[in-house]
């Protein structure tokens, strides 16, 4: 996990128009998009330096059913662990979790965030998959000082 440690202790808000998760897998032609959920709850937890420690997301995925499925997302301790956790109702895996966190200095700066799991979809029984594969999750987002946005800009305080 990369990240700086000049970026002083705050209130720190996600930039969800700058937030996006994708769930993919391979075949012969070359990736295929599975997912990319419209939207996602949760929260990114920093340590006074500024560094990434962890992560709790709620991704909903598509479905035809009354109840729609929510992909938990979850990971503690990543400069110790770097392993997340992945929920889908009852069936649960750990994967490998890499973090990159790079400080984007300027005016008003900001840390990008990039996390990515690969996991086998079996594990969790992901719908829309008959047969089961490796599967990519990838999240891109933006972390930015409160006193950045205007009142109403962000949605997620840290």
């Amino acid at each position: 996990m990369a990240t700086s440690s000049r970026i002083g202790p705050g209130s720190w808000r996600i930039v969800l128009e700058a937030t996006e998760a994708r769930l993919t897998t391979s075949r012969r032609k070359g990736p295929r998009l599975l997912y990319a959920p419209p939207r996602l709850d949760g929260a990114f937890y920093l340590r006074p330096d500024a560094a990434l420690a962890g992560f709790a997301l709620r991704l909903p995925l598509p479905s035809h059913r009354a109840e729609q499925p929510v992909l938990h997302w979850e990971s503690a301790e990543l400069d110790r662990d770097a392993r997340a956790w992945l929920r889908l109702g009852r069936h649960e895996v750990c994967a490998p979790v890499s973090v990159v966190c790079a400080e984007i200095p300027g005016e008003r700066p900001y840390v990008k965030i990039v996390l990515e799991t690969v996991f086998f979809s079996g594990g969790l029984r992901l719908p829309g998959l008959l047969v089961p594969r490796p599967v990519t999750l990838r999240l891109f987002s933006e972390i930015r000082l409160a006193d950045a946005f205007p009142a109403s800009g962000a949605d997620e305080t840290l």
